[in-house]
């Protein structure tokens, strides 16, 4: 049988090599894991630095956005809830309550949120789709 001899079996401290590399680590940009479409990385990027006090501009935004392209709706649908309810709200974040509540099926709040974002292509899409779901009852033969 053969042993590795780069990392000892029992104890001892971890080769050099491994000491420097974890002391220059910084945190990732938000940028950087956006770009690479790592929103678990994301949120906890952002709740990281919501909790040492080092708030992200549009922080609770960005939450949501990563909340719902991991498919956690529930959680967008309470960030993108909590900003609504501020004066200072994003007109942009109706149209990303829209979509959520879209995809919740609850298609009345969809429609009734998303006539409030500003006019957008994303709006269109969406009550285009809203359009089809609530007008379109196919006929079931029996």
């Amino acid at each position: 049988m053969m042993l590795s001899r780069a990392k000892p079996a029992v104890g001892g401290t971890p080769p050099p090599g491994d000491r420097r590399r974890k002391k220059g680590k910084e945190l990732p940009q938000l940028e950087e894991l956006l770009a690479q479409r790592d929103f678990t990385g994301a949120i906890a990027l952002l709740e990281f630095k919501q909790h040492v006090g080092e708030e992200e501009e549009d922080g609770n935004l960005w939450i949501g956005y990563c909340a719902f392209h991991l498919g956690d709706y529930k959680r967008a649908l309470e960030e993108y809830e909590a900003l609504t309810k501020q004066p200072t709200c994003n007109p942009d974040v109706w149209v990303n309550l829209a979509c959520t509540y879209f995809l919740l099926g609850m298609y009345t709040q969809a429609e009734q949120a998303a006539l409030k974002a500003p006019k957008s292509g994303l709006q269109n899409r969406l009550l285009f789709h809203l359009a089809h779901k609530v007008l379109y009852q196919p006929v079931q033969n029996t």
